[in-house]
């Protein structure tokens, strides 16, 4: 709820809802079809560490996107959990970024990570402004 008594508006449920939907079909396609959403991210198929790691991040998603869209229905507080998505996209980003600056191989998975998580956090951080005015 934004301050003065505000609710949430419905620009910020619709971003809200877009925002947790994704991270909610990320950390699902990892779980549950981990192949195909390495191949969609433009990676190679994750085995044995890597996919554990990929795991690792795709709970984190799972969670954040579970939260945010439960504060955003039940008329909770959604701010805390944009604000943490917002800072999972900005790692992502910077990531991504790594990855796609190395060249080669991975420069492709870096430079398409780079095209979904920038503007999710940049989404998010417009989020998590119009939450805390």
């Amino acid at each position: 709820m934004r301050k003065g008594g505000k609710g949430v508006g419905n620009t910020e449920k619709l971003v809200g809802a877009a925002l947790a939907a994704g991270r909610i079909a990320i950390g699902g396609g990892i779980w549950l079809a981990p192949g195909l959403t390495a191949k969609a991210l433009g990676m190679k198929p994750w085995e044995g560490e890597a996919l554990t790691v990929a795991r690792l991040a795709g709970t984190r998603d799972l969670i954040l996107g579970v939260w945010l869209g439960a504060e955003l229905r039940d008329g909770g507080s959604p701010s805390a959990p944009a604000g943490a998505l917002t800072v999972c996209d900005a790692g992502d980003t910077l990531a991504f970024a790594l990855l796609a600056a190395r060249g080669g191989e991975n420069m492709g998975a870096g430079l398409r990570g780079v095209a979904a998580a920038g503007p999710a956090t940049a989404m998010g951080a417009w989020l998590a402004r119009r939450l805390a005015a």
